[in-house]
C-alpha cells in the first residue's frame, strides 16, 4: 500500500515538473546559428546575415518585447524574415503584440513577412474576424514592411540579386492527424517556376512539404509551425506536432534534400498546449556564404573565418 501511495504521488509530480520546466524555458531566448553555403549565391551576398522569426503567437519577452528586440539588435542582421504565426487566430485575440514588435524592428532593419496558418485562418474567415487581418497587414505595410502572400521579390546588393518567395498554402495542408498529398503542380500554380540558377529563398511555414519545396527548386527553405515538437527528447527529437503527429520527421533544425536546405525554427511562442521542455524559444541567425562547386569543407571553414 505504501508503495502504491508513493507511486501515485510520484506520478502526480510529473506534470508539475513538466510545467515548471516549461514555465522557465518559455521565457529564455536561444540564438541558433546556421551557416548556408551555395554556389548559386552571388558574391555580393557573401556573408549576409538573416534573422528568422517564426511562431511568436503573441508571446512577450519583457515589456513590449524589449528582450527579443535587444537580442536581434545584438546580431545586427542585414534582413529580418518572418515565417508566420506571429499571433493567435482565435476570437478576441489581438494582433497588436505582433504588429508592435515588427513595426519597431522595421525602423532599424528591412523586415519581410509571410503568412502561417494563423494569419491565413484570420484572412479567410472574415465572418469571424472581420477586417482584422487586413488592418494588421496594412499597419505593417505602412511601416515599410514587405508582406508576401504567394509572391516573389528580388533582393539586390551592389547590382547582384537573389529571390525571396512567401508561400501561402491552403488550410487543407494543415489538417490534424493526416498529411494531405500535395500535387506536383501546386507550388508552380501559386508561385510560378523557380528562377533557374538564381539563389532562391522560400518562406514556407509548414515543413512537412519539404520534399515538394525541394522539387520546386528552393535553395533554402525557412519554416516553423511545429514548435520544436513541444517536448524534445534526446536522440528522438520533438514529441508531437500541431497536426498531432508523434515524433514528426521535420521538427526543428537543419535538413537537406535534393540540393535544397531547410531550417525549421522551434518558434518563439506557444498556443493551445503551452509546453516547452528542452525546447527553448528560437532566434534563428543565418549566415549566407558563396561556395563554388570546387570548394570543399576546408574552403568553407576558411571563408567563415575571413568573414568573422
Amino acid at each position: 500500500m505504501k508503495f502504491l501511495t508513493k507511486l501515485i504521488g510520484s506520478s502526480c509530480m510529473v506534470p508539475v515538473f513538466i510545467f515548471g520546466i516549461s514555465a522557465y524555458e518559455r521565457t529564455r531566448i536561444k540564438r541558433e546559428p546556421y551557416d548556408i553555403f551555395s554556389p548559386n549565391l552571388p558574391e555580393e551576398f557573401n556573408g549576409v546575415k538573416v534573422v528568422f522569426l517564426s511562431d511568436l503567437h503573441n508571446a512577450r519577452f519583457g515589456k513590449e518585447n524589449e528582450r527579443l528586440i535587444r537580442a536581434i539588435r545584438e546580431k545586427d542582421p542585414d534582413y529580418i524574415f518572418v515565417g508566420g504565426d506571429m499571433f493567435v487566430a482565435k476570437p478576441g485575440m489581438t494582433t497588436d503584440i505582433a504588429s508592435s514588435l515588427l513595426i519597431k524592428l522595421a525602423k532599424e532593419f528591412p523586415v519581410i513577412c509571410a503568412n502561417g496558418n494563423h494569419e491565413f485562418r484570420m484572412k479567410i474567415y472574415r465572418y469571424i474576424y472581420g477586417t482584422q487581418y487586413d488592418d494588421y497587414v496594412l499597419r505593417l505595410r505602412e511601416a515599410g514592411i514587405t508582406y508576401l502572400e504567394n509572391k516573389t521579390i528580388t533582393l539586390e546588393r551592389n547590382g547582384a540579386s537573389i529571390y525571396l518567395s512567401g508561400l501561402e498554402i491552403g488550410r487543407i495542408y494543415y489538417q490534424r492527424g493526416v498529411v494531405e498529398p500535395m500535387d506536383d503542380s501546386y507550388l508552380e500554380l501559386l508561385l510560378g517556376k523557380k528562377k533557374a540558377k538564381n539563389f532562391h529563398i522560400l518562406l514556407a511555414h509548414n515543413p512537412v512539404y519539404f520534399p515538394e519545396y525541394a522539387d520546386w527548386g528552393a535553395d533554402l527553405v525557412l519554416s516553423g509551425h511545429n514548435h520544436g515538437g513541444l517536448i524534445r527528447i534526446p536522440h528522438f527529437g520533438g514529441l508531437i506536432s500541431p497536426q498531432l503527429r508523434i515524433f514528426p520527421e521535420y521538427d526543428a533544425g537543419y535538413y537537406e534534400k535534393s540540393g535544397s536546405r531547410m531550417i525549421i525554427s522551434r518558434g518563439l511562442g506557444t498556443h493551445t498546449f503551452h509546453i516547452r521542455v528542452h525546447n527553448q524559444p528560437e532566434l534563428s541567425v543565418i549566415r549566407l556564404y558563396r561556395m563554388s562547386s570546387s570548394e570543399g569543407s576546408e574552403g568553407a571553414d576558411e571563408k567563415i573565418e575571413q568573414m568573422e
